[in-house]
């Protein structure tokens, strides 16, 4: 999970580069670009220092892996530390805090109120000082697979500790949307495309409208001279995906950034978060900053939270059977013939801590060994199984093990099989089909290669079919392979189509 560390490093990196030129102008810039690591300037503090932006973000850091949570009030109280005691900083000295933060850090600390009620909810405080900070909770929700409701609802609640009006709520959001889509392994230019296409409903229609050029153009096609690189939080967001966008390096985005002039540090330092996770960092650059050492330990501090606290199973068995436990029935998980426990990029895990979460069940997920069968996970994990309801889903030949199993498959309440390959002992596959006596549905991508052989079990009355578009063996397309059990298992309250959707 390189992307992490790499991610705050730059972070850090791309605000200590801004902080000597933070005010300058762009003309004066251009005529003489920075592009290297310098000192003083605007700030009377050495090379390589950052600002009050990485500040709150390790503050951010600090809360996340001391409590395993999100806890706005700790994160106060931790930005209360900074300013009073100059923690998180670089060299000892708190300098270039925005005023609205300011201002709502010392409401908590003066007034003892909840945190989510110290921010400004005016319409003259939409600086960027919510947004600047906002990375920590884009990667926590990310590897804690928060989505929909509760992530609006955690961003929101993130920003309004400062800035509490919907155009930094809203700014922050597609931030941490798009972070997202750059972590599921998306192109920067589709994650961009994918953040339009978004559904800001939830936002009011003034809010939408200050963010319309952003969501309605290619904002990285627009000249140079319309973008504005100034602290207001709807230009920040903009300028910021223009500069990623239209560079090809972690050094030149930084340069890039930095002689945009005006807000140079926070543009730069959101810019380097996101050129860091996809290119990597500047070893050069690292090794000048200051307080290097605390800036690598928190990084991979937060890394080590992030891949240990939260993508793990609550149990491993001698890494063929991850466990998350519940309290209510079960649902298995079987994967694709020799698939981890795992799975790529964690889908396995982020499927069980999602279903889990969501249902309350207790989520086991069981390798496919050539040598194992179905009998002998039910008999491994079988004190998990009694006296419980299960549900299963079952990955290809995952899928074929349970339904060619009729002591088994007697066992399964509803079965979840995905691209189920139907010319291995199709005699038997059909045999299990027609004894099932649960909720069978057999789900298919269009471009997997038995998708052409569904004729051959559709006119079985007790199985349900949905063909997706687009999908391979693999469902490699996107995130979709995540929300089947949701849709096609655990649609309690709706009827799924039994016809196939070509």
């Amino acid at each position: 999970m390189k992307q992490i560390v790499n991610s705050v490093l730059g972070f850090g990196i791309g605000d200590a580069m801004g902080v000597p030129i933070e005010f300058k102008k762009r003309e004066e810039l251009v005529k003489n670009p920075v592009v290297k690591m310098e000192g003083y300037g605007t700030y009377d503090v050495p090379k390589g220092t950052w600002s009050d932006d990485t500040s709150m973000v390790l503050a951010t850091i600090d809360s996340l892996i001391s409590l395993h949570e999100i806890n706005y009030d700790d994160i106060m109280k931790r930005f209360c530390d900074w300013i009073n005691n100059a923690k998180y900083t670089a060299t000892g000295v708190v300098f270039d805090i925005g005023v609205t933060t300011k201002e709502s850090i010392l409401k908590y600390y003066m007034n003892n109120i909840e945190a989510t009620s110290c921010g400004s909810a005016s319409i003259n405080n939409n600086g960027n000082g919510s947004l600047m900070r906002m990375l920590p909770i884009a990667l926590y929700t990310y590897y804690e697979d928060i989505v929909d409701d509760r992530l609006l609802d955690i961003v929101k609640k993130a920003s309004m500790i400062t800035h509490a009006h919907e155009y930094s709520i809203m700014g922050c959001y597609i931030f941490v949307k798009y972070v997202h889509f750059l972590l599921a392994g998306y192109n920067k230019f589709k994650a961009y495309e994918m953040v339009k296409e978004l559904n800001y409903y939830k936002f009011s229609e003034n809010a939408r409208r200050v963010y319309k050029r952003f969501l309605t153009t290619d904002i990285y096609k627009l000249d140079l001279d319309y973008i504005e690189s100034d602290g207001y939080v709807v230009h920040t967001l903009e300028t910021v995906i223009w500069t990623f966008l239209n560079t090809n390096s972690f050094k030149e985005s930084i340069i890039g950034a930095i002689n945009l002039g005006d807000d140079t540090d926070t543009i730069s330092a959101l810019v380097g978060a996101l050129s860091g996770m996809i290119y990597g960092v500047d070893e050069d650059l690292l090794n000048e900053m200051q307080n290097k050492d605390e800036l690598i330990s928190y990084a991979h501090r937060f890394d080590e939270e992030l891949r240990l606290n939260i993508l793990k199973f609550d149990e491993v068995i001698d890494d063929r059977y991850g466990i998350t436990l519940g309290y209510k029935d079960v649902f298995f998980i079987k994967t694709e013939l020799n698939g981890t426990i795992y799975g790529n990029q964690n889908r396995y895990l982020k499927i069980a801590k999602r279903i889990n979460f969501k249902y309350g069940l207790t989520v086991i997920v069981a390798s496919n060994l050539s040598d194992v069968n179905l009998e002998d996970d039910f008999n491994e994990v079988s004190k998990y199984l009694e006296n419980k309801k299960i549900y299963f889903m079952g990955m290809a030949n995952g899928g074929t093990l349970a339904i060619q199993n009729e002591n088994i498959s007697l066992k399964i309440e509803k079965m979840l099989l995905v691209n189920l390959p139907l010319m291995i002992n199709l005699h038997k596959t059909k045999e299990g089909i027609l004894n099932y006596k649960g909720r069978l549905i057999c789900v298919y991508g269009s471009k997997d290669s038995s998708f052409n052989y569904l004729p051959l079990i559709q006119d079985f009355r007790n199985v349900n079919i949905a063909v997706i578009p687009n999908q391979d063996h693999n469902f490699s397309n996107g995130d979709e392979f995540l929300y089947l059990p949701d849709k096609y298992l655990f649609n309690e309250f709706e009827e799924i189509n039994e016809s196939i959707n070509y």
